[in-house]
């Protein structure tokens, strides 16, 4: 009897691969996650800080030196007001002394606070919130 030599994987070594790329995925997929949702948090801080930024040179800039709330006005010193990698939207407030920055202090009165709609994001309060 002949028996002719096989090349190839036998059922056992595809299903011990199969159950290391399996247990591999199940990793790395929640820590990918996680990494673009950290990602998409930093990227919308950067937007915030990028507006505030943009706020101070208008700010400057204005005749009446005061801070405008309507971020189109800020497209001299931005080509396009930033987007929310989380989908929110960014609004600036002048505080009234009320308003409570992303670290829980306080904002004095007249100073700025930029905050997203987006609820994981957060504030955003030039000098008092770290950059």
């Amino acid at each position: 009897m002949n028996r002719r030599k096989t090349r190839g994987f036998t059922l056992v070594e595809s299903l011990a691969m199969l159950l290391i790329l399996a247990i591999g995925m199940a990793i790395s997929i929640p820590l990918f996650v996680s990494a673009m949702a950290d990602a998409r948090k930093k990227q919308c801080h950067a937007n915030m800080l990028a507006i505030a930024n943009a706020e101070e040179q208008y700010k400057i800039k204005s005749a009446t030196h005061a801070y405008t709330t309507t971020l189109s006005n800020l497209t001299g010193d931005f080509p396009v007001v930033p987007m929310c990698p989380n989908g929110g939207t960014y609004t600036a407030a002048v505080s009234s002394g009320s308003a409570v920055s992303q670290s829980g202090t306080t904002v004095p009165n007249g100073m700025l606070v930029i905050s997203c709609s987006a609820g994981t994001d957060g504030k955003y309060a030039p000098t008092i919130d770290s950059d």
